[in-house]
C-alpha cells in the first residue's frame, strides 16, 4: 500500500491553514470569501519547493519474488560423449545465415550447393568467437518412447549473469534434429517433472533476480513450445514443491563440456 510522508490533518496542511475552521461565525458585513478552488490555488503557488513533498505519496517497496522449492528426486549427469548431430543442430540455431542475396538469388533451397554455402558461412561465422562449449542430456519429455536432446551452451559470448542459452531438439527418424525451444536465460540445473501440460512434462529452472536473489520458475509446455524467457509469463514462480529428475547440472569436479567444432559432418539418429 502507498506510505504517505506528511500528516494529512488540517492543521498540519499548508492548505488546512488557509481554511475557516467550521466552528467559527462568519461575519455577513466582511468582505466575502474568495471562492475555495481560486484560494487553493493561490496557495500553492506560495508554498515553497520543499512543502510540496508533503503532498507526494510513496509506493511500498516492491516485495522480492518467492518460490516453493522442487524435490530432487535424481540426478542423471550430462553426458560424457560429444554428439555430431547436435552439434550440427546447435551451429544452424546459434548461428542463422542467409545463403541469397536478399533479392532471391542464390542456390535452390534443399539442393548440396545450398547446404555447401550454408556451412561454409555458418563456419565463418563460428570462427569469429572465441571457442565455446556445450553440455546435454537425453530425455523423453512427451512420453512417445523417443528422447529429446536438451542442450545447455557455454560461453561469454553467449552467457551472462541471468544465463545461458537452452535448447531443446527432437530427433526425426530421417533427418536432422528439429528445435523445439530455445531459452536465452537458462541457470542450471534443468529439472524434469512428473507433471503434464498438453502432453508434456512441466519444466522446472532458476531465475536470478540479483545477486542475492532467485526463485524457481516452472515452464509449462503450450503445445508447441516451452516458455523462452523463464522470467515472465507464461512461466511462472514455482507455485508448489514438485517432484523432479535433474538434467545438466554443472559439476566443477567433473564439468562433461564438449568443444563445439564449427565445422562437421551430422550423422543421423542423433549419435
Amino acid at each position: 500500500m502507498p506510505t504517505a510522508i506528511c500528516d494529512r490533518s488540517p492543521a498540519a496542511s499548508p492548505l488546512g491553514r488557509d481554511l475557516p475552521h467550521p466552528s467559527l461565525r462568519m461575519d455577513r458585513s466582511a468582505p466575502r470569501p474568495q471562492p475555495r478552488a481560486r484560494r487553493a490555488s493561490l496557495s500553492l503557488l506560495a508554498l515553497p519547493a520543499a512543502a510540496f513533498l508533503c503532498l507526494m505519496v510513496l509506493p511500498a517497496p516492491a516485495q522480492p519474488i518467492t518460490s516453493a522449492n522442487p524435490l530432487i528426486v535424481r540426478s542423471v549427469p550430462p553426458e560424457t560423449q560429444p554428439n555430431r548431430a547436435l552439434e550440427a543442430a546447435l551451429r544452424e540455431a546459434l548461428f542463422p545465415v542467409r545463403i541469397d542475396d536478399g533479392q532471391g538469388h542464390g542456390p535452390d533451397p534443399g539442393s548440396a550447393e545450398a547446404e555447401m554455402a550454408k556451412r561454409h558461412q555458418i563456419k565463418a561465422e563460428c570462427g569469429r568467437l572465441p571457442a565455446h562449449r556445450y553440455t546435454w542430456n537425453r530425455v523423453d519429455l512427451n512420453g512417445d518412447g523417443r528422447p529429446e536432446l536438451v542442450a545447455q551452451v557455454l560461453g561469454p559470448q553467449f552467457c551472462g549473469t541471468g544465463g545461458c542459452p537452452l535448447l531443446i531438439f527432437r530427433e526425426s527418424s530421417d533427418g536432422p534434429l528439429q528445435l523445439l525451444t530455445r531459452m536465452n536465460l537458462f541457470k542450471d540445473p534443468l529439472i524434469v517433472t512428473k507433471r503434464r501440460q498438453n502432453g508434456w512434462n512441466d519444466l522446472i529452472t532458476r531465475v536470478r533476480v540479483d545477486a542475492g536473489h532467485g526463485y524457481y520458475a516452472e515452464l509449462p509446455f503450450d503445445g508447441s513450445t516451452y516458455p523462452t524467457n523463464p522470467s515472465v509469463a507464461p512461466a511462472l514462480p514455482l507455485r508448489r514443491a514438485e517432484a523432479g529428475t535433474v538434467y545438466l547440472a554443472w559439476n566443477e569436479k567433473e564439468p562433461r563440456a564438449h568443444l563445439l567444432p564449427c565445422e562437421g559432418v551430422a550423422q543421423a539418429g542423433g549419435r
